[in-house]
């Protein structure tokens, strides 16, 4: 990739240089000059073009630089931005995974009904919430999230329904 930009920001200095060559009206005075055997304005449109195209040059090349550190700065802001991203995506994959695990673990139960429980699941926290017909429903529920491989803690906002 790194050798893509460079070869990038090659081609497009040398793309600026000809094109700045090429578009240069001395340029073309200096043609014609040569053209029509008149070397005195020849070589003096010779000197000027070669002094503008080093001022040219050198103005590309602080310009190529300028761009090739804004481009390492800006990937280096990407890559901690795609690194954070993937954390991200890692901690929510996690959860989502503690949160499946519950779910299984609580419909394996019989002595709990899983589809009357809620499971948020933020970081590794587990919250219950949702009604149980007994304590002991509510404890059992309780005790399946906690023996969940990766949970941290356990939340539980059950209520006993009569």
């Amino acid at each position: 990739m790194k050798t893509f930009f460079i070869a990038l920001i090659l081609g497009i200095f040398i793309g600026a240089t000809i094109t700045t060559y090429y578009n240069s009206p001395e340029s073309f005075d200096n043609l014609i000059s040569s053209i029509s055997g008149d070397p005195s304005s020849s070589s003096q449109s010779s000197d000027e073009i070669v002094e503008k195209a080093k001022e040219s040059a050198g103005k590309i090349a602080e310009k190529i630089k300028e761009g090739t550190q804004n481009l390492l700065e800006t990937t280096k802001e990407e890559r901690a931005e795609l690194v954070e991203k993937g954390r991200e995506i890692i901690d929510s994959a996690k959860d989502a995974t503690i949160k499946a695990k519950i779910a299984a673990k609580l419909k394996e139960d019989s002595s709990v009904d899983a589809e009357r429980i809620e499971i948020v699941v933020e970081n590794g926290s587990v919250i219950l919430s949702g009604e149980v017909s007994s304590s002991e429903e509510a404890k059992e529920a309780r005790d399946i999230a906690l023996d969940t491989q990766s949970v941290i803690d356990v939340e539980s906002n059950l209520k006993i329904a009569p």
